[in-house]
């Protein structure tokens, strides 16, 4: 593992680290990292000791951007990783969201991932609509988490019990000692899978999610930029390949029927040797039927579950349009019918102009509720065919199918009209900029994206509240 993290080191040249930087990496020779040790499939460390997961692929491809190692210091539970790095004996923690409690010993990174928290329960609870209604219920969650820290500051009434491990957790709600265990949706994902598990199932979403960074010793300020550039330096490409290879949220259940048949042969033979047994029989068709449609319930749950679970990990939980990992499929699925069929798309990247204004001005709830809004007149504005999503912050995408770049051009435009005629509740009037680009014979999503992200800040340079096309400006409104 060693030489893997050391390979980087002339990549990590391209970074352009100052002096200082420089200088602080040579003292330093390698970091020590604190991690979550049970939280698949984000992270953990196995039976051998070695850091595993969406996280720790990342950190691999930190060390090789700074060009030192990154070692391991082994911990138990995730309150042990808060003491240890507390205490100085790591200089970063591998994930951890920003609280202002933790901001006492810790400066963080700008965040690299992003989940919604939700509601695990046994199987038979209804689904849950909002929180506030369930609120009088007990619910566990991992000591330590800051959706631990958030249900206690925001429901300070509801019984929490604190686990030492998302294991604790589903076994509390098994054992009916408390009303739903409360993790990321993934992490239980995940957990449900590797189990197999059919009597606790996802009944809802918190109105909380978290975007995790890297948890640097605040004592050593340079770290926290260099880190930074580190992780700015990850193609969205190297991005997607992490969390491909460890988010699969499909279960993919069969029947097994071998008992039953095993019992009606065994029941055919005794009615063949004597009647006596007429009425056992009657009884053991009786179990029978029942334990099958036992099963059949619960691959009716199971099925229900997964698609549950497959929502979120796929819509975007503040505006509910298509996250960056569903867009990123839905792309792909029209680059394959262009392929085959021939059949044009096109694609509209826009987000609202000078943005940051708005959260400055009027707050971070006032700045959701904008986007939320946004996500709105996008809906209602789009045809049924086009596929809209969130791709980060405050830019959205709109994929076209069937659509020629000049039809796409024309919906933009309109787009662009109606919202700048738009007066939203909480801010008043605010334009928007767009890029549009169709596809090409040789597009990739990476190609096709880059172009309509140019495109994008083409609009943006040259005055904002504009439609650009990839291969120049339109104005469709003289």
């Amino acid at each position: 593992m060693l030489g893997l993290l050391w390979s980087g080191a002339v990549r990590a040249q391209s970074l352009e680290f100052g002096s200082e930087e420089q200088a602080y990496l040579a003292s330093k020779g390698e970091l020590m990292m604190c991690v979550d040790p049970d939280w698949m499939p984000y992270e953990r460390i196995n039976d051998q000791g070695v850091h595993e997961g969406i996280a720790a692929d990342y950190m691999r491809l930190v060390a090789e951007r700074i060009g030192i190692p990154i070692q391991l210091v082994p911990s138990a539970s995730w309150a042990e990783t808060m003491a240890f790095a507390r205490a100085r004996k790591c200089d970063i923690i591998s994930m951890a969201r920003k609280t202002q409690e933790r901001l006492a010993h810790f400066d963080f990174t700008q965040p690299y991932l992003s989940y919604p928290f939700v509601i695990a329960t046994q199987i038979d609870q209804g689904f849950i609509e909002n929180f506030d209604a369930a609120s009088d219920q007990s619910f566990a969650a991992v000591k330590g988490y800051a959706v631990t820290e958030y249900l206690k500051n925001r429901y300070p009434d509801t019984p929490l019990v604190e686990v030492q491990d998302i294991d604790e957790g589903i076994h509390l709600v098994r054992e009916n000692m408390v009303f739903g265990y409360i993790d990321s949706a993934l992490a239980l994902g995940y957990k449900i899978k590797e189990r197999g598990t059919l009597d606790i199932k996802v009944s809802g979403q918190l109105d909380f999610s978290s975007s995790p960074a890297i948890a640097v010793r605040n004592d050593e300020p340079v770290l926290v930029g260099i880190l930074d550039q580190a992780l700015a330096s990850i193609s969205s490409e190297e991005r997607q390949t992490l969390y491909n290879e460890w988010v699969s949220i499909r279960f993919e259940q069969g029947t097994d029927y071998t008992l039953l048949v095993q019992m009606s042969i065994a029941a055919g033979l005794i009615v063949f040797v004597t009647m006596f047994w007429n009425h056992r029989l009657i009884r053991a068709n009786r179990k029978t039927r029942h334990a099958l449609a036992q099963l059949h319930e619960a691959q009716r749950l199971l099925e229900e579950q997964n698609f549950q679970l497959q929502r979120l990990a796929t819509i975007d939980p503040l505006t509910g349009l298509q996250n960056r990992l569903k867009i990123n499929e839905s792309i792909e699925h029209e680059l394959q019918r262009f392929r085959r069929f021939h059949k044009p798309f096109s694609v509209i990247m826009l987000d609202l102009d000078d943005f940051k204004k708005v959260n400055d001005e009027h707050g971070h709830q006032a700045g959701d509720d904008v986007l939320i809004e946004f996500s709105g007149l996008l809906s209602t504005l789009t045809r049924s065919i086009d596929l809209i999503g969130r791709w980060g912050g405050e830019e959205f995408i709109i994929i076209c199918p069937d659509t020629t770049l000049s039809g796409a051009t024309c919906l933009a435009e309109k787009i662009r009209q109606q919202i700048e005629a738009h007066r939203f509740m909480s801010i008043g009037q605010k334009t928007c900029s767009m890029g549009v680009t169709v596809v090409k014979g040789d597009d990739t999503i990476q190609s096709l994206i880059g172009r309509a992200d140019q495109a994008l800040y083409q609009a943006k340079d040259k005055g904002r509240n504009r439609v650009q096309t990839a291969s120049g400006p339109v104005d469709v409104s003289a």
